[in-house]
């Protein structure tokens, strides 16, 4: 057994629980928490219906995914409310440019720093998590068939949120995987089809 120190917490870590499938692979650890961090967490687990360990598993999952790139990819927390009075100084056509224009740098400098390569899974994680499970502007939901993937994000940043939606992603995937997709907008969502370099068996 040995004792690590993080932070003003002791983490004892015990002898790694390997299950037998190698992608799920475990190690168990245990953690000493202050009470009112402990309290916390008993507190905001039952909340969600799940173990403690579970949600620790989904905070860490966060952090090593998303938290930690933070500063370094230059990205910051800004208040929705915020984001669609912004958006709405502006019309559809400016902020689709806008969308074409910041798609041609940002996400080819987040994705190699967080990914180390562009690929059509490294480029969709990017727009699934960085963009929508963990930037909290949307909703993504995906259907992959034989040669196409089709994807669907779901906002509440309104008609010029989606404009500027396509214009990003459009833009996007012609930048990092020399990709042309075909868009449908609505006030609430963005779809968008590409030819996948991934079949079905």
């Amino acid at each position: 057994m040995q004792t690590f120190y993080y932070n003003g917490f002791d983490i004892t870590t015990l002898i790694p629980n390997v299950t037998g499938d190698a992608r799920s692979a475990t190690v168990t650890r245990s953690f000493r928490f202050d009470i009112d961090l402990s309290k916390i967490l008993d507190e905001e687990a039952e909340r969600m219906g799940v173990s403690v360990n579970a949600l620790v598993g989904i905070i860490l999952r966060r952090y090593s995914e998303f938290t930690r790139y933070l500063s370094k990819i230059d990205m910051i927390v800004i208040n929705r409310e915020l984001l669609i009075s912004l958006l709405e100084t502006r019309d559809c056509e400016y902020l689709y440019k806008l969308g074409m224009k910041l798609g041609e740098t940002v996400p080819v400098d987040t994705i190699m720093f967080w990914k180390k390569t562009l690929t059509e899974q490294s480029v969709l994680e990017y727009i699934e998590k960085i963009i929508c499970r963990y930037g909290h502007l949307g909703t993504y939901d995906e259907v992959s068939q034989t040669n196409t993937r089709t994807i669907v994000i779901r906002h509440r940043l309104g008609r010029n949120g989606s404009k500027f939606f396509e214009g990003y992603l459009k833009s996007t995937l012609k930048n990092t995987i020399a990709k042309d997709a075909t868009f449908d907008v609505t006030d609430s969502s963005v779809k968008f089809e590409i030819k996948s370099e991934i079949t079905n068996a």
